[in-house]
């Protein structure tokens, strides 16, 4: 026993001694000065002195939870990913290089970044290295660690590039599908990431309290799932609420003041521009009557081949930078092409994150949102003074000259399209404490973020903004149905109107779909049952509905069919009577062919599986509490990829927070062996939400462990 535990010392020295020779001299923490409280559903409630003994804490207990898939940022950071992941992680490396993602990191660390925030991610980097070191057969790739702050700094850089859309657009570039694309965008299918959030100030409420809903829907496992921790130091740090595994802030939460959330937004982030190369002179292109050359950006990528990928190979490729930035040339001709996009030009996301966690006011918030460092997302807010807002968040470049085709690809030899600039924070689309009383956003568009006549303000954009960005989908339109129900709603209202599985008769999606509620089941006698099922249907999709069974099968196929993405969900689609008799045919076909009948129960298809536990599942696609399911290959099961991954609840009045609770689908771990593995599994089912208090006190009275980490 002796021998092992000095050999864990060791190790844990040699890596944190590492990591500190690369880090700039910042205090190094004792992890005894740090408390993790997990309560009965493993969340982890991290207390410390100072921010950086809580990002040591948090960093552990992410690790503890979930290290397998928090270690993909570092690799993001180190550009890693061809030695853990092989072929497809060397294309994750040569996006990192070619966006310059390392180089932005070097020269921008020392002057951007304040004091304050290198210590909390200094912080939370020695946690990590402290996991790693003293967990050596959990690091999935050698040399990973020690992390240090410029490689987590920079795994930021590259995620809000990733969720930019970038990867496609370089992707698209190399591969030469621009070549033949005219003033088209080929990427930007819309996936079903997306979020609910509302805000309900004292006129719209029965006890005179200000609600905030946070319901953010993305992937239901791996990194990109949903992580709940509790933040709390003695400098002035005390959130609880969601973030993505391995980060090292909440994405969203509520403290004792205030409380926000935030959604996916779909404005056009970046610019394609196709070089104008001179004949004849190798890597030169004309840039405002100029030649200019190209600059070679070669990189040397490591490939891990063979089992586990101990084998590492060496690949050189090049990459280019031209006046707008990152240039690529096509594999299949003398094509180049650059990419412009505002989510490489700054290095302070992670830094905004850390702001916008320590606010305690509203003034402080809209402080470290001008910061505007995180390239997408809208905001939803709500607090104590009963102030809520809503925030078309994010990095929109400035693209003043509209003689362009901005959602097209561009010219790339003159200056006027060479935007500088962001749109300014207080010019997006906004609405701050509007008359009706509330503020919400379901992914749809901006411009209708509360009552039609209490509408968002903004500041006037170029058409050619607006019209990239969405409509209203099913749960926009289904939300306004609720609202208007009532004039005032108590906590337990809003509980239901947020866990709504209904698919509205109006809006574009609604309305697309009333050809196949009106088929006539004399001339179908072959499906008429089914018919039948979908004309007396209410449209909820609870467990032991049919029609979403049958509806469900159709839609699937008419997507796959036509290509349809999310957009869908806010334009409609168009079919006609012959395809809605072939496709529900073919639904029915399928259902008796596996069931011998068309009536089967939604619950009995639509699964929520993780471990050892397989519950039905209720929603469907783009109800306010959805599920998008896909189909488990060689069963007649569908299980959620994306979907309803948390949900938080709170409401204040000039006291403060005064109730909290949350609710995640599976569990807080993603570790198969823990117990919170899936946990809150049953209370989903029930839509029933687990009570939070920000107290350290009442959590620790209730906690079910307490320790300090490594």
């Amino acid at each position: 026993m002796i021998k092992k535990c000095c050999t864990g010392l060791l190790l844990f020295l040699l890596f944190c001694g590492n990591a500190q020779s690369q880090r700039e001299s910042f205090p190094k923490i004792d992890p005894q000065q740090i408390t993790i409280a997990r309560d009965s559903f493993g969340i982890p409630h991290i207390f410390g002195k100072t921010d950086a003994e809580v990002a040591y804490g948090l960093a552990w207990a992410n690790a503890e939870d979930a290290f397998e898939f928090g270690q993909d940022l570092v690799y993001a950071g180190k550009a890693y990913m061809g030695r853990a992941d092989g072929i497809e992680g060397a294309k994750g490396d040569f996006f990192i290089h070619a966006i310059a993602a390392k180089q932005l990191v070097e020269e921008h660390y020392d002057k951007d970044l304040s004091p304050e925030f290198k210590k909390y991610i200094d912080g939370f980097g020695q946690g990590l290295n402290a996991y790693a070191a003293a967990h050596p057969k959990e690091v999935k790739q050698k040399g990973a660690f020690p992390v240090t702050t410029k490689d987590l700094i920079t795994a930021y850089v590259v995620t809000m590039s990733l969720l930019t859309g970038a990867p496609d657009a370089v992707g698209a570039a190399v591969g030469g599908d621009y070549d033949t694309v005219k003033n088209v965008f080929p990427i930007n299918k819309r996936k079903p990431e997306g979020s609910n959030a509302f805000a309900l100030n004292n006129t719209r409420t029965v006890d005179g309290e200000t609600y905030l809903c946070i319901n953010p829907h993305m992937q239901m496992e791996g990194a990109l799932s949903f992580y709940e921790a509790q933040l709390h130091s003695d400098e002035g740090l005390d959130i609880e609420g969601p973030m993505f595994q391995g980060t090292s802030s909440l994405a969203m939460g509520v403290n004792e003041n205030l409380g926000w959330s935030m959604t996916w937004n779909f404005f056009d982030r970046m610019d394609v521009y196709k070089l104008e190369m001179v004949p004849g002179k190798k890597l030169t292109y004309r840039f405002d009557g100029q030649e200019y050359k190209l600059e070679k950006r070669p990189v040397w990528l490591k490939v891990g081949l063979g089992k586990h990928h101990k084998l590492v190979l060496p690949v050189k490729k090049m990459t280019y930078w031209s006046k707008y930035g990152c240039t690529l040339k096509s594999d299949k001709s003398y094509n180049f092409y650059s990419l412009r996009f505002p989510a490489n030009t700054t290095i302070r996301p992670a830094e905004q994150l850390y702001r916008m966690n320590k606010a305690r006011n509203y003034d402080e918030f809209r402080e470290a949102l001008r910061i505007h460092a995180i390239t997408l997302f809208n905001v939803i807010y709500a607090d104590k003074d009963n102030n809520i807002f809503y925030l078309e968040h994010g990095m929109l470049p400035q693209r003043l000259d509209t003689s362009f085709n901005w959602n097209g690809l561009l010219p790339g030899n003159t200056s006027k399209n060479l935007w500088t600039a962001l749109v300014p924070i207080d010019s997006m689309p906004h609405t701050i404490n509007p008359a009706c009383g509330y503020v919400f956003n379901t992914n749809n568009t901006p411009f209708h973020a509360t009552a039609k006549d209490c509408q968002p303000a903004y500041t006037y954009l170029p058409k050619h903004m607006v019209d990239a960005l969405p409509g209203n989908n099913n749960r926009a339109t289904r939300f306004e149905e609720m609202l208007g129900e009532k004039q005032k709603f108590s906590l337990t209202d809003i509980e239901k109107l947020k866990f709504d599985v209904t698919l509205s008769r109006k809006g574009g999606f609604g309305e697309s779909m009333e050809g196949i509620f009106h088929l006539d089941e004399t001339k179908y006698p072959d499906i008429k049952e089914a018919i039948q099922i979908l004309k007396t249907w209410n449209r909820t999709s609870e467990i032991h509905e049919y029609a979403p069974t049958l509806l469900g099968l159709v839609i699937k196929k008419i997507f796959d069919k036509n290509g349809c993405d999310d957009n869908c969900f806010v334009s409609g689609f168009k079919v006609d009577e012959s395809e809605w008799v072939s496709t529900l045919r073919a639904a029915c076909d399928s259902l008796k062919s596996h069931f011998g009948t068309v009536k089967v129960e939604w619950g009995t298809v639509q699964r929520n599986i993780r471990g050892n536990k397989n519950l039905p599942l209720r929603g469907f696609p783009d109800v306010m509490s959805p599920s998008y399911p896909k189909q488990i290959p060689g069963t007649f099961t569908f299980a959620p990829e994306f979907g309803d991954t948390y949900t938080m609840f709170a409401s204040f009045n000039k006291k403060g927070v005064t109730s909290l609770a949350a609710l995640q689908p599976l569990g807080n771990s993603l570790r198969p062996d823990s117990k919170h593995y899936n946990d809150q599994m049953e209370l989903f089912s029930k839509q029933q939400l687990r009570p939070l208090s920000l107290k350290k006190e009442d959590v620790m009275k209730k906690a079910e462990s307490v320790y300090h980490p490594l």
